[in-house]
């Protein structure tokens, strides 16, 4: 099952970001929260939409249960942590903003991601790729929206390839000589996905409140 989101922020003066009708997604001090239920006993491709100021594992899953697992992609492989008894993490790893990271926690638990957007509104992030290295991301800011989508702005070259987790495997959409999307795929806060790039450049996304 796909990675289901929801993201509020606290503020009184709220204005809404651009986001599916399906989400609620607000922001005045761009301080806010994104809940992400995980299925216990299976791997969930996530990625931390929000900056909480230490990103470690001991604060971005405060709750989660003994046995659990986390992997992160260094590139060619992964580094894993597991959750013990004396409920600590065996390495405390630091995870930033956009990365991506498969979980696996030992049984059904909502998590919540507190933290700030990491940038401020109107400003720019950018996430750089390689060519034809296998990178494991998420969108720094927490937008929902699709690989053609302005918000998510994924503008990636012919032959570019990314790669998004089922549950069970991965569906795959491809970028043609067209410059379009072979499967136009939806994207939503707190999902990681890989990407290919057939060329090295650069994802620049822009913080837009509405």
């Amino acid at each position: 099952m796909r990675t289901k989101t929801l993201l509020c922020a606290a503020g009184a003066l709220a204005a809404s970001l651009a986001v599916s009708s399906a989400q609620t997604v607000y922001s005045a001090n761009v301080v806010g929260y994104v809940n992400v239920p995980i299925t216990g006993g299976q791997y969930a491709l996530l990625a931390n939409p929000l900056d909480n100021g230490t990103n470690t594992l001991s604060s971005l899953f405060p709750n989660a249960p003994v046995g659990s697992t986390i992997l992160v992609w260094t590139g060619t492989g992964y580094q894993s942590s597991g959750m013990g008894f004396g409920g600590t993490w065996s390495t405390n790893l630091v995870i930033t903003p956009g990365e991506g990271f498969f979980a696996n926690m030992a049984s059904t638990i909502t998590n919540t991601f507190v933290g700030n957007v990491a940038v401020a509104p109107g400003s720019s992030v950018t996430t750089p790729f390689s060519a034809g290295v296998y990178a494991l991301v998420g969108s720094p800011i927490p937008y929902s929206d699709t690989l053609s989508g302005t918000n998510l702005n994924l503008q990636l070259g012919t032959g570019s390839t990314i790669l998004v987790w089922t549950g069970s495997g991965f569906q795959s959409s491809g970028v043609g000589f067209g410059g379009t999307w072979s499967t136009n795929l939806t994207i939503t806060p707190g999902e990681g996905f890989f990407v290919n790039s057939a060329t090295a450049t650069n994802w620049v996304q822009t913080f837009q409140t509405q």
